[in-house]
């Protein structure tokens, strides 16, 4: 593990520093070498010219070696003779240090003449002489045979001793004359051998030089490049060095399979694999780098958010291959609205965003707008399949309404979701109300969270008359909001923020158990023949326990099916109407009367419509507000009593305000009748006094109270 201080990196060689230094340094050396050389050489001459002389004395020297070589044969001989103990060793020790007196030294390596066989010999001696004194005392017996080897072995040592002095001053007498001539010749030749050696290896170190920077050194310093080059994203496929090793070629494949595996997970991590458009991360990063090159230039920007429409419905009625197919299709004619320079990126689902840059005009983002909207718009064919989508699109423009890529995208967010609440297909510019309005939900969001904690819904109550107004046959339950401070919420301010943020189901759940509970106490008050409607939001409606809830509140509360009616919309029913129809005829199994709440104001077909397993149809408040007046809401009135009875279904009429429109709709036929001209929705409280006053009233009687 490194030492060094966390955040302080290391030091590390450069190998483009190490080959040029190696170079100049390899090159220096020679240099220097060949300098110390040729002086050496050249002193070598100088001395060897004047060494003869020198080297005659030098041999003369070993002549008085050979003379002390003759000095210790003659110890020698004494000491074989000398019996007294002290003499011999005297002896002894005399001859062992004249073995190694520096005199004898220039005999080495004259074989039996050498100094270290001459301390050997002296060592012998003394040694064979200790054991014959120790035998003295221990085993005279043996003493004579003792004596004799010593004897023998001093005789051949003296006479191999002699004889290498003899021949040592022979030789050295021979040699002096020579040695002079000798050694100049022999320096001249060092001199030339020293030169053209350290030539050749001169060349030798120069091209092993050479070849290791070709072959090694620049290669690695390339790879080094191509690596620095990859950390900081750059494509690095071709500046990869032509290596003639197997190990550095094994190298620059690693550096290859790196950078192909780099290359594809920035693409994975940039790009979106269904379509191969820009994905969130890779249009963060052109989105900062545009915003930045903008404020540079002084130019303009636009972020655009689109979602198609309905898009979750071609899964669900088509399949996941299907959809995938279509949003290829969709990715394809939204960039080919774009200049090469703007960036179009698929954030998931069906969720695209559109960059523009150097825009001069809002202008330009509009018609970019329109034209992919209306691109979008053709026909679109899917596995045999014609299919016709359209597209919501908010817009943002850099630097009106941000200046940072969150604001942008968020602001772009908000405008399309504006769109969409338009009427979709379609598209809309951000304005800072958007951003109150956003925040406004966002504060309602979190107070309807503490409403569902603290128990601050209430269940109001409308009767549903009998044709001629003056018997209540049944009631709808309609959520209100009850504030601390006693204020009351419509459902139309609350509803759709509690759809958008899941609640609704939580709500819808508290509206199922509360209208049970209600249902109960009219049972026990005498008033169980009065049916309770409560509506159903499309969520649950999808979903599959739903049957399973109901089933457990009416066996909770020990009701009777048919006084629970659940009331959908008729855009909630088609959503999905596979598992609608499913979940209905699940609910009808259960004896639980059913309705089509909003009649008119959907995309029913009729085909769909006979499916569902329906006890009654609700002709929307739009249709009856205007009767006395428009012909055509009078002829759709007609037609759509007709069209309940026909299916035998029941038809309510909603929103019966005057009594005009009583009049009429009694005329033409409706079934029940519900609106402020008979009661407007009421506590549950004045809702059991209303119906204690009709038990009272004779049959016929008004029950107004």
């Amino acid at each position: 593990m490194s030492d060094l201080p966390q955040g302080v990196a290391p030091r590390r060689l450069s190998l483009r520093r190490l080959s040029l230094w190696l170079a100049l340094g390899a090159a220096l050396a020679l240099l220097i070498g060949v300098v110390v050389v040729a002086t050496v050489s050249v002193s070598a001459i100088r001395v060897a010219a004047r060494g003869g002389q020198d080297n005659a004395a030098a041999r003369m020297g070993e002549l008085r070696a050979v003379g002390n070589l003759e000095r210790m044969i003659t110890l020698g001989d004494q000491f074989q003779d000398e019996a007294d103990p002290l003499r011999w060793r005297s002896i002894a020790l005399t001859m062992q240090a004249l073995a190694l007196h520096p005199s004898l030294e220039a005999l080495a390596g004259d074989g039996e003449g050498s100094t270290s066989v001459a301390f050997e010999t002296a060592n012998r001696l003394l040694a064979m002489r200790e054991e014959e004194a120790a035998a003295t005392i221990h085993a005279p017996a043996g003493l004579a045979p003792m004596a004799e080897r010593r004897a023998a072995f001093w005789h051949e040592r003296r006479a191999a001793m002699q004889q290498a002095a003899d021949e040592v001053a022979a030789r050295l007498v021979r040699e002096v004359s020579q040695a002079s001539a000798e050694i100049s010749r022999g320096a001249v030749v060092v001199l030339g051998v020293t030169l053209a050696g350290t030539l050749f290896a001169g060349l030798l170190g120069a091209a092993l030089v050479v070849v290791m920077r070709r072959h090694l050194l620049a290669p690695l310093v390339q790879i080094s490049d191509c690596l620095a080059g990859l950390r900081r994203g750059e494509d690095v496929a071709d500046s990869l060095p032509s290596v003639h090793s197997a190990e550095l070629g094994e190298v620059v494949e690693a550096v290859e399979r790196l950078a192909t595996t780099q290359r594809a997970l920035e693409h994975a991590a940039l790009y979106d694999a269904l379509t191969g458009l820009s994905n969130r991360y890779g249009l963060e990063a052109r989105l900062a780098q545009a915003i930045g090159q903008a404020h540079r230039q002084g130019h303009r920007l636009a972020l655009m958010f689109l979602d198609v429409d309905r898009f979750k419905s071609v899964n669900d009625s088509f399949g996941h291959a299907s959809g995938d197919e279509l949003l290829r299709i969709l990715a394809d004619r939204i960039s080919g609205c774009l200049r090469e320079a703007d960036v179009v990126a698929r954030l998931g689902g069906d969720e695209f965003v559109i960059l523009l840059g150097e825009l001069m005009h809002e202008s330009d983002a509009a018609a970019v707008a329109q034209k992919v909207l209306e691109a979008l718009s053709r026909p679109a064919r899917v596995q045999g399949l014609e299919l016709r989508l359209s597209a919501s699109i908010g817009i943002c423009l850099f630097p009106d309404d941000g200046g940072d890529a969150g604001t942008l995208m968020k602001h772009a967010d908000i405008a399309m979701y504006q769109a969409k609440a338009a009427g979709r297909a379609g598209f809309r510019f951000f304005e800072p109300a958007m951003n109150e309005a956003v925040t406004q939900r966002l504060h309602v969001e979190a107070e309807l969270r503490q409403a569902l904690e603290r128990h601050e819904f209430r269940l109001y109550f409308q009767p549903q008359m009998n044709p001629d107004g003056c018997h209540i046959v049944a009631a709808e339950g309609l959520i209100r909001w009850q504030r601390e401070d006693g204020s009351l919420i419509s459902p139309a301010a609350f509803i759709p923020i509690a759809e958008e943020s899941e609640l609704i189901n939580a709500i819808g759940d508290w509206v199922l158990r509360t209208a049970c509970e209600h249902l109960e106490d009219w049972k026990a008050r005498g008033f169980d023949g009065v049916r309770l409607a409560v509506n159903l939001s499309g969520r649950q409606l999808r979903d599959p326990d739903l049957p399973r809830r109901v089933e457990r509140l009416l066996l909770r509360h020990a009701l009777d099916p048919t006084r629970l009616e659940l009331e959908v919309t008729e855009s909630a029913a088609m959503e999905q109407p596979e598992i609608t129809i499913g979940n209905l005829q699940a609910l009808k199994a259960l004896g639980v009367s059913l309705a089509i709440d909003d009649f008119g104001t959907g995309y029913s077909s009729l085909a769909y419509l006979k499916l569902f397993p329906l006890d009654r149809l609700k002709l929307d408040r739009a249709f009856v507000s205007d009767i006395e007046n428009d012909p055509n809401d009078a002829s759709i009135c007609a037609a759509t009593v007709s069209l309940a009875h026909s299916l035998h279904l029941e038809l309510v009429a909603e929103g019966v305000e005057t009594a005009a429109q009583h009049a009429f709709l009694h005329e033409l036929g409706c079934d029940l009748l519900q609106g402020y001209h008979f009661h407007k929705p009421m506590p549950a409280g004045a809702f059991v006094v209303l119906l204690e006053h009709q038990q009272a009233t004779p049959a016929g009687a008004d029950v107004q109270p």
